[in-house]
């Protein structure tokens, strides 16, 4: 089997001069000189200098020529094991700094992780809120919704009374018809002013309580300096809270109370135009009788 068969390569020809003839092999580079006062140095010196000496020099030069060839392999290995060692002390140091910073990566993504949890919880926790206060909300708005509608149906009814009562009045004087417009008005002011003044107590729930507490207190303690075990403390206690939510629920009664008295502008407005008197006519009413010290 033929070179070109095994490396199934053709044979390239070689190269020819312009002229035709063969190119002649260029020479190889010389190879540098050793280094001054090297080993190399020595034994390319030494082989130089056995070259011409006797068979003993020689034999001499040979036995001396491996020494030092073993000493040059003995210190390239140890510059090889030292290199070797230095190459593995920083891999080692870089293993270290990978590992240290795998485990902080570890340690911060796991971080995450835990916040990225709590974050869920509490959006879950807010996303239940916002349902129940748009529940409260909604009920509220029913609340109010049904409020507004039983307010305007009242004063839909109030104005129905009052018209009567004014259409009944329309053979009176002018001057008993200002005194029945007066009397209402005042009668809305003072139920509009209580009110206004039970709604900041009842909407201060700590002020409310805060009222009624020491009344409170020493109605269901009894006499005041009497030593009570922790049993009557107990049962005190109870009664004195009942007797707290009584009072603060008969002012938010008296409240609503006071507020259904107050009859609306439009109504009072009605009121007047039906007895045939102007507002003025019965703020100056009001103002004399006040003077009067009536009022």
């Amino acid at each position: 089997m033929s070179d070109q068969q095994v490396t199934d390569q053709e044979s390239q020809p070689k190269a020819k001069h312009p002229g035709g003839r063969p190119r002649k092999p260029k020479p190889a580079p010389l190879l540098p000189p050793p280094a001054r006062y090297s080993l190399e140095e020595t034994l390319l010196m030494g082989d130089q200098a056995a070259a011409n000496a006797t068979p003993a020099a020689q034999l001499r030069w040979a036995s001396k020529r491996a020494q030092l060839v073993k000493e040059n392999q003995a210190e390239k290995d140890a510059d090889r094991h030292d290199a070797l060692e230095n190459a593995n002390k920083r891999l080692q140091e870089s293993i270290a700094e990978f590992e240290n910073t795998q485990q902080n990566l570890e340690n911060e993504l796991r971080n995450k992780d835990r916040d990225l949890v709590a974050a869920r919880n509490e959006n879950g926790e807010m996303a239940a809120k916002l349902k129940e206060l748009s529940v409260e909300r909604a009920k509220q708005v029913g609340e109010l919704t049904n409020s507004a509608l039983a307010t305007q149906r009242k004063a839909e009814g109030l104005f129905a009374l009052v018209r009567c009562v004014c259409l009944e009045m329309e053979q009176h004087s002018e001057g008993q018809r200002i005194q029945y417009a007066a009397r209402l008005m005042r009668f809305s002011e003072q139920a509009l002013r209580k009110g206004q003044q039970l709604e900041v107590l009842v909407n201060n729930p700590e002020a409310h309580r805060k009222a009624y507490d020491d009344i409170c207190w020493k109605a269901a303690s009894g006499p005041i300096g009497q030593s009570l075990t922790s049993e009557q403390f107990a049962q005190v206690k109870r009664i004195h809270e009942e007797m707290l939510e009584r009072a603060m629920q008969a002012d938010r009664e008296k409240l609503v109370f006071e507020l259904s008295n107050v009859v609306p502008e439009e109504v009072m407005n009605q009121a007047f135009k039906l007895l045939s008197i102007t507002r003025e006519q019965v703020v100056s009413r009001l103002d004399m009788e006040r003077q009067e010290g009536r009022v």
